[in-house]
Formats: structure tokens, sequence, C-alpha cells
């Protein structure tokens, strides 16, 4: 499980920060995301963004490429059970799984959003416990866009670093390159619809959930 939120947590992460433009664009939109959070709007929030459909896509997406270099992964973590089976069990796994998995970045979203206090323990609540963290890790991280992209069906890809500061968490994040997915709908509107590079961010994205399998568990 802790492999397939972080592939949620993490480009949520990036969407927080501000973009520019002063006509709507993708840029907007990303900075439209940013003013969402700051005032805990959800509404504006879903505007840009069909939080459903956008995290099932990154859901499928990273089981596909954590399916596929499954074996790699289970060379490299033998202690994770997660990774001690073929890729078809754990694409087979994750698909039983979707449901709650998606289910608890759901909460966690709606904890947020709520301003849901941290409790003292995660066990007491853990969707306000990682929401918390999440913010945490967003106070902790440097955002810069370095390109943006429209092609000829506009489709506009956005890529994005994000950099950890000298923090703990800052240090945990690291330094990751995002590109967003873009389109408009039938406003006209641009909305986030994809993470465009699931398969570079994978071997990343492992590491650190097994940083916390490793610390944790």
């Amino acid at each position: 499980m802790k492999k397939i939120i972080l592939f949620l947590i993490l480009p949520t992460i990036l969407i927080l920060f501000a973009g520019c433009g002063k006509k709507d664009s993708p840029e907007e939109a990303l900075s439209e995301i940013q003013t969402a959070f700051s005032e805990r709007d959800i509404e504006k929030f879903s505007e840009r963004i069909d939080t459903e459909k956008f995290f099932s896509q990154v859901y499928d997406d990273a089981t596909i490429e954590l399916a596929k270099n499954c074996e790699v992964y289970g060379k490299k973590y033998p202690k994770d059970p997660y990774f001690q089976h073929d890729g078809e069990f754990l694409k087979k796994y994750n698909a039983e799984h979707k449901e709650l998995h998606l289910k608890f970045l759901d909460n966690v979203i709606k904890s947020y959003f709520a301003k849901m206090p941290e409790p003292d323990k995660p066990e007491e609540n853990p969707y306000a416990y990682v929401a918390n963290e999440f913010e945490k890790i967003r106070n902790a991280s440097l955002f810069k866009v370095t390109d943006a992209k429209v092609d000829e069906n506009n489709h506009a890809t956005i890529t994005a670093e994000v950099a950890g500061d000298n923090s703990i968490r800052g240090m945990f994040i690291g330094k990751l390159t995002f590109k967003l997915g873009f389109d408009k709908n039938e406003n006209g509107k641009w909305r986030l619809t994809k993470i465009e590079n699931i398969d570079e961010l994978t071997p990343s994205v492992v590491d650190k959930a097994e940083m916390i399998w490793i610390t944790f568990f």
C-alpha cells in the first residue's frame, strides 16, 4: 500500500504551488489549484481537477510500472513481501485493493480541507496524520516550472521541478521532476488530468517508500 499511496501523495505536493498567467492557461490552472489549497476551498479545487479520475489514472499507471519492474525491485528489496511475487500477481493485488487505497486518499484530502488537527498518534486518525504530514513536506519543498507546451490538440504539458530543503522532510523529497498533463474541459477550462512521466518517477518513489518501510516497519 505504501508505494501506491506515495504515488498519489507526491504529485499532490507538487500541484499545491502557484503558477502564473493572466488568461486561462495550464499555468493559471496550476495557480488556482494552489489557491484552492491555501484557502481550503474544495469547490475551487474541484474546478481544476477531477480527483477521482486523476488519482485513478495515477494508480493504474503506477501499477503498470511497478509490475513491469517487479523482479528488479524484488532483488533490490528482498525483505519486502510486496515485490516477492511476479508482475501479474502485483497487478491483481493492486486491482483488488484499488478501491481501498483510493478511499484512503479521498479521506486524506477531506481531512486536509476540513483542517483536521494532527493526532497525537498516527493510528488515532491516519487520514488527518497524513494530511498534516503532507503539509509539512510541502513547506519543506521548493517548486519551479521549467517548461510549458501546448500541442495542436490543445493538450498541455507542464514540466516542473520540486527540490526539498535541508530539513529531514526536505531531504526525503530530494529532487523530483514532474511532467503534468492538462486538457480543456467542455467549458474551455484547463484541468490537470495526468502525470505523464510515471515511468521516470517510479524508481525514486519506490526508494522513498522503502525508506519508510525500513524505518517504521
